[in-house]
C-alpha cells in the first residue's frame, strides 16, 4: 500500500568510522579474501538535509545551509551526485534540497554516502514510497561510481542506515551485514575520531590498491590478507568487549594498510600517530583509505584526555569531531 505523500521532510544520516577492513568492501576485492568483513560503526556526525516538493518539474533546486540556490536538471546527473540521486529516484524532479549539515568534504568518514542515502530516503518518504536498504545501497553505490569517476564500495552506506557498529560481510552474491550487540556505552568510552586537517583523496589511494591487487602484486595481496585478518580479529573481539584486542586488530590492520602505498601515511599524519601512541592510545588509524582526514583513536577510557591533548598538540588545526557511536540511522520527519 502506497504511503501518504508529504510536501516537505527533514532527514538525518550518520557517517561512519571504519576500525578494520576498509577497501576490502570495494568489489571484487573482498571475494578475492574469503571470510573478508569490514567493521565500522556510526558515529555522531550527521549529514541533515530538508527537502519539499519544488514548483517546477525536470529541476533539482540544491542549496547549502544559507546560501545561493543551484539550479540542476537531468543533464547533471552525470558529474553531480545531488541531481544523480535526485533525477534516478524521481526522474521527474520538482525537488528542492537544504543541506543543513555534512560531514567535511575528504573527512573520511563517508560523507558522501550518507548524503546519497539521506537524499534518497527523503524523496521517497515526499512519494509516499519505499525502498529495500539493499536495493538503496547498490543504487547509491553505482550513482557515486558515476559521479565520482572512481571505484566505490557499500561500507560507507550501511552505519547511515541502520547505525550502531556493523560486520559487513563480502559474500557472492552481497554483501551480508551483522548488527553487532555491543553496548553504546561500552564503544563510546573507547572510541575517538579527530579530524586532522589534512586533506586527502580516497578514491586515488583506493584506485592504486585494487590495481595491484588484480594485477597479482604480493606485496598489496598479502597486506590485504592481513587486513582481512585483522577484520575479522576485531568483530569477535567488540562482541567479546575485549579492549586490548580490538586495539591489536585495529594496529595490524593500519600496519598492514600503510604497506599498501606510500600515501596512506603522509608524514603529518605520522607525526599525530607518534604523539597519540607515545600519550597511550591503544591503537589508531586513518578513517577510510588513508592519506589523511579524520583519524580513529581506540584507548582506555581513562586515557582520552591525554591521547586527544596529545592529537591536539601534534595537528593545532585538528579537532575531535565525534565520541562513541550512535546507535540511530537514518531517520525521517515531516517538516512544519
Amino acid at each position: 500500500m502506497r504511503a501518504v505523500r508529504r510536501s516537505s521532510v527533514t532527514v538525518a544520516a550518520p557517517c561512519r568510522a571504519d576500525l578494520a577492513g576498509g577497501t576490502l568492501d570495494i568489489w571484487p576485492l573482498g571475494l578475492l579474501h574469503p571470510g573478508s568483513v569490514t567493521v565500522n560503526a556510526a558515529i555522531p556526525v550527521f549529514v541533515r538535509l530538508e527537502l519539499e516538493l519544488g514548483p517546477l518539474e525536470g529541476e533539482l533546486q540544491h542549496r547549502i545551509g544559507d546560501g545561493p540556490v543551484t539550479v540542476l536538471g537531468p543533464g547533471d546527473a552525470g558529474r553531480d551526485l545531488s541531481a544523480a540521486v535526485v533525477f534516478a529516484v524521481r526522474p521527474e524532479g520538482g525537488i528542492a534540497v537544504r543541506v543543513v549539515s555534512q560531514a567535511g568534504i575528504g573527512s573520511g568518514l563517508g560523507g558522501s554516502s550518507a548524503y546519497a542515502v539521506a537524499l534518497a530516503r527523503g524523496i521517497l518518504a515526499l512519494d509516499g514510497r519505499a525502498m529495500a536498504d539493499e536495493e538503496l545501497v547498490r543504487l547509491a553505490r553505482d550513482l557515486e561510481a558515476r559521479t565520482l569517476g572512481t571505484a566505490t564500495g557499500v561500507q560507507d552506506h550501511w552505519p547511515a542506515i541502520k547505525g550502531g557498529a556493523l560486520a559487513v560481510h563480502h559474500v557472492p552474491g552481497g554483501a551480508r551485514v551483522e548488527e553487532l550487540a555491543v553496548e553504546a556505552a561500552w564503544i563510546d568510552a573507547r572510541l575517538t575520531v579527530f579530524d586532522t586537517g589534512i586533506s586527502h583523496h580516497s578514491g586515488m589511494v583506493n584506485w592504486q590498491v585494487i590495481r595491484r591487487r588484480l594485477d597479482g602484486d604480493s606485496r598489496a595481496t598479502e597486506s590485504l590478507e592481513v587486513i582481512a585478518d585483522a577484520a575479522r580479529s576485531c568483530r569477535a573481539a567488540l562482541l567479546e568487549r575485549d579492549e586490548e584486542r580490538v586495539g591489536e586488530a585495529i594496529a595490524a590492520e593500519w600496519a598492514a594498510r600503510r604497506r599498501l602505498a606510500p600515501q596512506v601515511c603522509p608524514p603529518e599524519l605520522h607525526a599525530i600517530e607518534e604523539a597519540v601512541v607515545a600519550a597511550g592510545v591503544r591503537a589508531c588509524k586513518a578513517c577510510g583509505a588513508g592519506g589523511g582526514g579524520s583519524m580513529l583513536l581506540w584507548h582506555a577510557p581513562e586515557a582520552r584526555e591525554r591521547v586527544v591533548a596529545a592529537a591536539q598538540a601534534a595537528a593545532p588545526a585538528g579537532r575531535v569531531v565525534a565520541i562513541g557511536m550512535t546507535a540511530t540511522g537514518c531517520r525521517l520527519r515531516p517538516s512544519v
